[in-house]
Order: C-alpha cells, then structure tokens, then sequence
C-alpha cells in the first residue's frame, strides 16, 4: 500500500512538471526560435544576447510577480520550415508560458498561425514586413519600425533633394513578402518616377546594375539584407555607375555594413530605429548600452536592442495584468502605450507598430551618422563627389 501511494505520488508529480508552470514559485518559461546559425546568424545571436541580458537582469531583481524568468533558445537556422517544427514543439507542449517571435519578417510570418491557433500573445522584434499581419492576426505585435514608414523617410528625403528618378532592386524573400510596401503610393504622392522594379539577381548583378544606369535613375534602393547590400555596393564600383542616392534598407544602419565594405561604405544610407547613439535620448537607453557592452565586450545593435526591449515590454504587460493569463496579456499588448529604451511601443488594430520612428543613416568619413529626423541628426545629408555640379 506504502509502495503504491508512493508511485502515485512520482506520477503525479511528474505530469504536474510537464504541464508547466502554475504557481508564483514556478519558473516562468518563456521560448524562441532565432537563426543562430546560417545567414541570419550574426544578427540573430544579436537579438538572442539582448534577449538573455534581459533574462539575467529581471532575475536578478528577483523574476516577475516572484517567478524566475527560463528563457528558452532554440536555433531555426533561418528556416522558415525548422521555426515551424520548432514553434509547434514549444506551443503544443502546453510547457511554455510565453514565446517570442524568431528572427527575420520571412521566418516570423511562417510562425503565425501557429500563434494564432495556440493562442500565444507574441511579441515580434525582428518583423518589419507588414505583410506578417496578413490576416489580421490577434496574437502578433510588432515591434520595430513598419518597412513603408521607411519608404516614406527615404522618398521624402529624395523628393526634398530635387532627386525624382530611382531604380529598386528587391531580394527574393522580401519580394515575395511584398515589399517594398507602398513604394508606388509614395513615389506617386512625392513626385518620384521608380524606373525599375525588379527582383535583385546577385549571379548577374554586373548586367543587371549596367541596365539600370541606363535608365538614368539618379538614386538606386536594395530591399534586402546585408550580404545583398554589399554585393551590389561593390557591383556599383566595377561598372563605374556612381548613383546621387545609394539606399539599402538596413543594412547601412549596421556597424557590421562598415566592417565589410571599408571606405567603399561611405555615402550609404540606411534606414533603422534604433542604435547605441540614439538609446540616448530613451530611459534605460544608456544604462543598457553600458550593461550590453560589459557583458558582450561589443556594442549592441538595434537587433540586440529590441530583443531586450520586447522582455521589457512583455514583462511590463504581465505586471499590469497581475498573472500570466494569456487572454489578458493578450489585451494588455495591443493598448499599451509606454516609451521604452527603443523609443514609444504603440501598434493598431492589426498589432502593427505605429509608434516608433524611423532612423535615416550615412556613412561618412568611415563612420555612420544619423541624418534623419532633424531632431536626433549629427549630421546633415552628403553625396559622393562624383555626383555633385
């Protein structure tokens, strides 16, 4: 009787711990899926620091309503196909109590439905692609600056500097997620003639650039990630096409983009929310910065940045809510409106951020400096010799 009253004990004990958390002395688990290795993988282990300093600095202040904070890491590779098996894993488990989004609009998208149907309140640092709220998802809330707020920036800048002729070269991936978003709409309202729109081709790009020069485009764009910057930015230099304007829509807002290409980086222009320089200007923004650096050794970027901002945030929604409960969370995120280390949180009715501004960057002299918005500038628009009367 001792024997059976014991085993019954063990088994119950046992699926007690497989069903999670469920008490304020539990650990509070909370996974994510990020590209930790593959083509993404510098960035996405970026975004996995800022999300694991977050992690240490709210247990050191004793976790969440008394709960420890576990935070989970897997690697998807950048796949969208692995993030899936990954996020099913994690949701069907009933084991974690909350997750965040993976690294990358394409990879985050793929993930979606599965937030949906498990009901998971998600928040999403590294999606930018509106296309990700297809659907009108209600579990999915964005956190970093919209790509057509970007859009808007850069044309504006273009049209402000008497520049009305561009080509825009997109990468596979983000064409197919639609971007660049509502470049059409701005190019027409702005007075802006996009030439060429077309999937960017990196086996072919010496051809592909020669015939865009042909058009006589004054300013070139590149909708995708580093690698694809980089290569048409030395492409430009073997051709000998010096366009007025040279815009990629991330990539030049990273200290990574210098590293690669040297002085041939200058001239750039980049478009991000965040970056060391401007977390000033934030409350946390500085004392981040120094905790990030002392416990990297590097400076953060803006990857790292929203991964730490997102635990912010999703910690702050649990302390309104006073519990963990999904539903209530879930209502807290999409009409919460604070300032964090990377500027104002705010989404809309489809849980798209709409209340962070975007940053306009150029690499100057070997260093980058932010040009736009007036109001958080070091320096004023420059470009390149060659194009100037």
């Amino acid at each position: 009787m001792y024997l059976r009253t014991r085993l019954t004990v063990v088994v119950v004990t046992l699926v007690c711990l497989a069903a999670g958390p469920t008490s304020a002395g539990d650990a509070l688990r909370i996974g994510v899926s990020i590209a930790l290795s593959g083509r993404y993988a510098a960035f996405g282990r970026m975004y996995a620091d800022g999300l694991r300093l977050w992690e240490r600095e709210e247990n050191a202040k004793g976790g969440i309503l008394g709960r420890r904070v576990d935070l989970i890491v897997h690697d998807d590779g950048g796949e969208p196909d692995r993030a899936v098996e990954i996020y099913r894993g994690m949701l069907s488990s009933k084991r974690f109590d909350f997750v965040f989004g993976p690294y990358s609009s394409l990879v985050s998208k793929a993930v979606v439905p599965l937030l949906e149907k498990y009901r998971y309140p998600t928040m999403m640092p590294m999606a930018s692609c509106e296309n990700v709220w297809e659907g009108r998802p209600r579990y999915v809330f964005g956190l970093t600056t919209p790509e057509r707020r970007c859009t808007r920036a850069i044309f504006a800048i273009m049209a402000g500097c008497g520049i009305d002729r561009l080509v825009i070269l997109v990468d596979e991936s983000l064409l197919r997620l639609g971007s660049p978003r509502d470049a059409e709409k701005w190019a027409g309202r702005l007075g802006l003639r996009i030439l060429l729109l077309e999937l960017l081709d990196k086996r072919k790009i010496v051809d592909q650039l020669r015939r865009a020069h042909q058009t006589g485009a004054q300013a070139l764009l590149v909708w995708g990630y580093l690698d694809d910057a980089a290569t048409v930015r030395r492409a430009l230099d073997d051709i000998g096409w010096t366009p007025k304007i040279f815009f990629s829509q991330v990539a030049p807002s990273l200290e990574e983009y210098g590293r690669v290409l040297g002085r041939q980086a200058d001239y750039s222009l980049g478009c991000c929310g965040w970056d060391p320089e401007i977390g000033r200007f934030y409350p946390g923004g500085i004392e981040f910065v120094k905790a990030f650096s002392q416990e990297y050794g590097c400076a953060p970027s803006y990857q790292a940045a929203n991964g730490y901002a997102a635990g912010v945030i999703l910690s702050q929604a649990i302390l309104r809510a006073g519990n963990t409960d999904r539903e209530k969370i879930r209502e807290i995120l999409a009409s919460l409106d604070i300032v964090t280390l990377i500027g104002r949180y705010g989404v809309d009715e489809e849980g798209v951020q709409i209340r962070q501004r975007p940053i306009i960057y150029q690499w100057q002299n070997g260093r980058r400096r932010v040009i736009w918005p007036k109001s958080f500038s070091n320096a004023s628009l420059q470009f390149p010799p060659e194009t100037r009367p």
